[in-house]
């Protein structure tokens, strides 16, 4: 039988344990992630927006490349009511300066409008979605004495 001194044991125990994983968690950018979804939320903790996609990869550390692009906004008053939704077959979307773009087709549609067109860009701060070309525009409110 073997005798450690009493201060050598827990020493003893500790190396028996298996060590700490290391903290090398890193995502690939050779490997699509499938079904794709990032919230963001504003400084009260209530939704802004979620983006979905049927594949999204990582360009680099601050974008992603996104398939099927479902984003879709909710109103700022902390309700969940969707304002608007984006829909793109593909997108970049880079989430720390709240931006999605892409040189393809995109499709607007909120409560009050809807709209097509190809080559856009969206900021979120300023909740402004610019469409460069063949934009097309359908209202769904009422104009009254627009004519006059």
């Amino acid at each position: 039988m073997i005798r450690f001194p009493a201060r050598i044991l827990p020493l003893l125990v500790l190396a028996a344990l298996p060590a700490p994983a290391q903290n090398s968690t890193r995502l690939s950018t050779d490997v699509p992630i499938v079904n794709f979804r990032l919230p963001n939320f504003t400084a009260d903790g209530h939704r802004a927006w979620l983006v979905r996609g049927s594949e999204a990869r990582m360009t680099n550390a601050d974008e992603i490349d996104i398939k099927e692009l479902t984003m879709s906004i909710f109103a700022p008053d902390g309700t969940d009511h969707i304002e608007t939704i984006l829909l793109s077959p593909q997108a970049r979307v880079t989430p720390k300066e709240q931006v999605a773009s892409d040189p393809g087709p995109i499709r607007v549609i909120n409560d009050n409008f809807e709209a097509t067109g190809i080559g856009w860009h969206y900021d979120h701060k300023t909740k402004i979605v610019s469409i460069s070309r063949h934009v097309r525009v359908i209202l769904h409110s009422e104009l009254k004495d627009l004519l006059k």
